[in-house]
């Protein structure tokens, strides 16, 4: 556990605090649940969390791309391209990530990408997008 706070430290420095606190605390309290941290239960309390923000992300998405397509279709086009490249990245770093520091971060990479990729499109969409 104290491993994984390691590799999470990075992203708590990215995000804003009250997207990461409420995702961290979800994750946590998954953990705790669990009665045992092993690789079971880090990858399922992971993969849940990750999909919890992946559906809210393309919530978000969603609204920011039909909100930049009635004002400028142009930036709806590049948001689409941009989302395109993320998923390429997120899905390659991640892949990297497990194979090079262990099995647990083809759960959690996925995890804090899509929590960090939520607050970015929040950010566009809640300051102008």
């Amino acid at each position: 556990m104290h491993n994984l706070n390691k590799l999470l430290m990075p992203v708590l420095l990215v995000l804003p605090l009250s997207a990461w606190a409420d995702y961290e605390q979800q994750y946590q309290a998954c953990l705790e649940a669990s009665g045992m941290i092993n690789n079971a239960s880090v990858a399922g309390c992971a993969e849940g969390v990750s999909e919890t923000a992946k559906k809210e992300m393309n919530r978000i998405y969603q609204q920011l791309f039909l909100k930049l397509q009635e004002s400028t279709p142009e930036d709806a086009e590049q948001l689409q391209a941009a989302q395109k490249a993320w998923l390429v990245y997120r899905n390659g770093q991640c892949d990297l990530q497990g194979k090079h520091i262990g099995s647990p971060m083809y759960y959690t990479c996925p995890m804090e990408l899509n929590i960090q990729r939520l607050d970015e499109l929040k950010f566009l969409l809640e300051n102008g997008g």
